[in-house]
């Protein structure tokens, strides 16, 4: 047994924003075996491009999509889940589209800025 994970037991993974957060916590995601990184959305071309890098870097290949604007990503039916790593002010804006978009989420502290935003 060669110890890889099927393509349809694998989560397919999307980082929507590459902040201070996300450069380190990236590698850990990357490591875990059923879990497949596919796409980045930033605002800014250089956090992008950096983030679509070191994905496809790991990976071997150049199969990593970007997108600029995250709703766009999130219309990918092949992504199941995101990790949000926006500005926190974003946080809440970036998770009630992915809820919404049927994606699991992995988003840091805050969630929302105010008691009233969580609510959303």
């Amino acid at each position: 047994m060669s110890g890889a994970v099927a393509p349809s037991n694998r989560i397919v993974f999307a980082n929507i924003g590459i902040r201070g957060r996300a450069r380190p916590v990236m590698p850990n995601f990357l490591s875990q075996p059923d879990l497949v990184f596919t796409a980045v959305s930033d605002c800014r071309e250089d956090r992008m491009k950096s983030a679509k890098e070191l994905i496809d870097t790991h990976y071997g290949n150049k199969d990593c999509r970007m997108y600029h604007d995250f709703r766009e990503l999130l219309a990918q039916k092949d992504i199941d889940a995101v990790f949000i790593a926006t500005g926190d002010r974003w946080h809440t804006t970036a998770s009630v589209f992915a809820a919404r978009a049927g994606k699991d989420i992995y988003c840091e502290k805050p969630i929302s800025m105010t008691i009233s935003e969580g609510r959303s």
